[in-house]
């Protein structure tokens, strides 16, 4: 793993600046408008799509990986795809801690130690399923930025195997990214509190650089003593729950190619009105 290039790529392109700017705009824009709700999706699903982008052309090994801020719709599609997946991986999560936090009350209201004990369970569980989620969501992402299919994201056979293939680059690759960000925060302080959403762009840059990078080797070859799991095996109706979502999905884009079509009609037909005027 070259993480000098992880760092220092961005810089290497022709219209860094340009890009770094756009997408600290964009950020800016999805906290200040965060309270109408849908900004603040559309705006995290299009930064996330922006790093599926980027994660892709490491993959492919481009020279200049880092992607134009074109094809807004197709990004924020392949974002939220990306949302719903890390989503229902994290249900579990969601699922244990609400019993955990209601054993906690329960247990600092009386001397329960049972109550206790079931408290102790639940957290042992948290902290480990937690873990295990932090550290594939980088396998997660490369594996869905390869088909940008939501099942992509939900073959736990393929991402269990090649997080354990990977466990070194991927320790490595989230020790970077956290002093990225630590150095980003600081950086981005300094220019007033506004540099922050200029710096977390770059430090967004470097984490997709990274993963692109794990998953230059091909995530679908895997250890042949690896589990085969389905997704209903590891939660029952997870199957059925990404295919409606992948349909929905597949309707969104059409609608937003659909949208792309009409203006484009739109901006011929207006030239041809003033090339008729005149």
């Amino acid at each position: 793993m070259d993480i000098g290039k992880s760092i220092s790529f961005v810089f290497e392109d022709k219209k860094w600046i340009e890009k770094v700017l756009i997408g600290g705009l964009i950020a800016l824009l999805t906290v200040v408008f965060s309270w109408t709700i849908i900004v603040g999706f559309i705006g995290g699903a299009l930064m996330l799509g922006y790093m599926v982008a980027l994660i892709r052309n490491v993959r492919k090994q481009e020279a200049h990986p880092l992607p134009a801020w074109d094809e807004w719709g197709e990004k924020i599609v392949s974002g939220i795809k990306l949302m719903v997946i890390l989503f229902v991986w994290s249900i579990p999560l969601i699922i244990v801690s609400l019993p955990f936090l209601i054993l906690i009350g329960v247990a600092g209201d009386s001397d329960s130690g049972f109550a206790g004990f079931l408290a102790l369970c639940f957290s042992c569980f948290t902290i480990i399923y937690a873990v295990v989620l932090f550290l594939a969501t980088p396998a997660i992402t490369v594996r869905f930025s390869e088909t940008e299919k939501i099942s992509s994201g939900f073959e736990f056979s393929e991402i269990l195997a090649f997080t354990r293939d990977h466990i070194g680059d991927i320790i490595i690759a989230v020790i970077v990214i956290w002093l990225v960000q630590i150095a980003a925060s600081f950086v981005g302080s300094l220019l007033c509190g506004v540099g922050l959403f200029f710096t977390s762009i770059w430090a967004m840059m470097v984490q997709g650089h990274l993963y692109g990078q794990i998953g230059l080797e091909d995530a679908a070859v895997v250890g042949g003593d690896s589990l085969e799991l389905s997704p209903g095996d590891v939660m029952p109706g997870v199957g059925e729950l990404t295919d409606s979502v992948q349909d929905s999905a597949d309707e969104a884009v059409d609608v937003v190619d659909d949208v792309s079509e009409g203006v484009e009609d739109a901006v011929d037909a207006g030239e041809e009105i003033v090339n008729s005027d005149d």
